[in-house]
């Protein structure tokens, strides 16, 4: 009982550290340069590795060294997929029916103030390192602890509602949470169907250098 309190302890400290003080304590290690700027990416860079650092230390401390191995059976690259397949189907669809959402209107400003020289650093972290994070926190972390494996999918649910509310929370509106909560199902549901962090990470960011496919063109032609 006590090892259950402190996991989850542990896990809401993860998650809360991602959602609320980790952009606390990187406004007040970046507000001294310009926003968008080689240190500024650097300093994200390295808080996006502590925070994968510390929920990999937390589920190999919880869960054990299988939590990191790679599962692999014939129908999961299927699933993958699929998955992708769905994603950007829905992503279509939801670009049509809601308008830019908070997070969306913020990628976009700090693209805008992207030079070509800190063109690589931005998409090192919004299309690896942030995938990594989120998939670690959001599916690794909270559905290993919270109604982990429930017959209703409720870990998939849950998963999908906090992954929806932490990318609209400035700007909560019932379209915009939808448009993520449906994209963080996707990768739950992934999740619980293949049982490794490996097939929702590769698709968010797959998902994510789709979504940034016109900086990847500018960065290749660019040299």
């Amino acid at each position: 009982m006590k090892r259950r309190t402190v996991q989850i302890l542990l896990a809401l400290l993860v998650i809360i550290y991602r959602k609320t003080w980790f952009w606390w304590i990187f406004n007040h290690f970046s507000a001294r340069f310009v926003a968008a700027s080689r240190e500024y990416f650097l300093i994200l860079a390295f808080l996006e590795l502590i925070v994968t650092f510390l929920a990999i230390l937390y589920l190999l401390v919880f869960e054990g060294r299988r939590i990191l191995e790679l599962k692999w059976k014939w129908r999961y690259p299927v699933y993958l997929l699929l998955a992708y397949g769905v994603s950007y189907l829905s992503g279509i669809v939801f670009s049509f029916l809601t308008p830019a959402t908070s997070n969306q209107i913020s990628l976009n400003e700090l693209t805008e103030m992207t030079g070509r020289q800190e063109l690589p650093y931005l998409l090192l972290i919004v299309c690896l390192l942030g995938p990594i994070t989120e998939e670690m926190v959001y599916r690794g972390v909270l559905m290993n602890t919270f109604l982990k494996d429930s017959p209703w999918y409720g870990d998939v649910l849950l998963s999908a509602c906090v992954f929806g509310y932490v990318h609209v929370s400035s700007g909560l509106t019932p379209l915009a949470f939808f448009t993520y909560a449906s994209g963080g199902t996707i990768l739950a549901f992934l999740y619980r169907k293949t049982h490794s962090l490996y097939y929702p990470i590769l698709l968010h960011i797959l998902i994510n250098i789709t979504a940034f496919w016109e900086l990847w063109v500018l960065l290749f032609n660019s040299r």
